[in-house]
């Protein structure tokens, strides 16, 4: 404990461990406000930062409860948090690594957009989720996931409990009885098959990394007359190509890359025939700061709406998604 320092509560989390990830299942006012103030407190009181990521009416809600207490926590819009699974990754090591670096301890409660969204996206969603469990375990952080019970559906919370190591419900604290291994978890989401879509719009095959100067301005042209605004066309064929590198130094030395548009998204996907990735979370994890390699499939992830992964043996497949104005 630093000199000098408030003794704050540990009740909140098990033994010595620094870091938490809860579940608060609630289904009234009362019940959001019983689950959250203790940590916004304690943390206010330890003089740890405070962000709240939440609704409008979740924020009202502590606002109230807070009175002038309020002043001292930081609100921001759950809206921008939640856009994309990987951004929303590397923003979140962001903020700890920036509270940590001054001593503290970050307290952060969120109320996640995401639930409604089926199909590759929810489960992108989920993804995130148990990715959390193992970018931030050194982490010096609380982080607690909100969710109100009256319009989540059951599917989504059989989920929740896989992803959160720890539960709040009723008012208790509990270990998640089917918590799962972040490893297995997406190892489980890398084998659900990619959706079926129809013939490409265009393909090109490259072998050589010389030929990517071609496929960057393959992608580039027609993501610029798919109607994609610049800068983000700019960092998606950065995306692309990282890929594309990939695919040609570890799989195999060639690879095939395919392209969709539609009046609202723009699907590239790389294949190659080399013998896939080993690590299941490979590209999911923010890479170490200084590391020689290891950065490729993260800046992909960072600079696309979606990225989906299928590895085996026989080969590996990315789709990478941008979203067109």
């Amino acid at each position: 404990m630093r000199t000098g320092a408030v003794l704050c509560s540990v009740d909140t989390y098990e033994g010595d461990v620094s870091f938490a990830h809860q579940a608060l299942l609630y289904g009234s006012k009362d019940e959001f406000l019983a689950g959250t103030l203790p940590l916004v407190r304690d943390g206010l009181k330890c003089g740890d930062p405070v962000r709240i990521a939440t609704t409008e009416r979740n924020a009202g809600w502590l606002r109230a409860a807070l009175g002038a207490e309020a002043r001292h926590v930081a609100f921001c819009d759950n809206s921008e948090w939640y856009v994309n699974p990987a951004r929303a990754l590397a923003a979140l090591h962001h903020t700890v690594q920036a509270a940590m670096s001054g001593g503290h301890r970050l307290r952060m409660i969120e109320e996640p957009l995401w639930t409604a969204r089926t199909g590759q996206d929810g489960r992108e969603w989920f993804r995130y989720e148990s990715l959390v469990n193992v970018a931030l375990a050194s982490a010096n952080a609380i982080f607690m996931c909100t969710y109100d019970t009256r319009v989540v559906e059951l599917d989504v919370m059989a989920n929740v409990a896989r992803t959160h190591p720890q539960m709040i419900l009723d008012g208790g604290l509990r270990a998640s009885p089917t918590y799962t291994d972040p490893g297995v978890f997406n190892a489980e989401c890398n084998r659900s098959p990619l959706p079926e879509l129809p013939p490409p719009t265009l393909w090109l095959r490259f072998r050589e990394l010389d030929q990517l100067a071609t496929l960057r301005a393959f992608v580039t042209s027609h993501a610029s007359q798919a109607g994609a605004a610049t800068g983000s066309v700019l960092k998606f064929v950065q995306a692309v190509d990282e890929v594309a590198t990939n695919a040609i130094e570890h799989g195999g030395g060639s690879a095939v890359l395919q392209v969709w548009t539609s009046p609202h998204t723009m699907v590239c996907e790389v294949s190659d025939t080399g013998a896939g990735l080993r690590d299941p979370l490979a590209g999911q994890l923010p890479p170490e700061r200084f590391a020689a390699g290891g950065h490729g499939l993260w800046l992909a992830r960072q600079f696309s709406d979606l990225v989906e992964v299928r590895s085996d043996p026989t080969g590996t497949i990315v789709r990478l998604h941008l979203t067109l104005s």
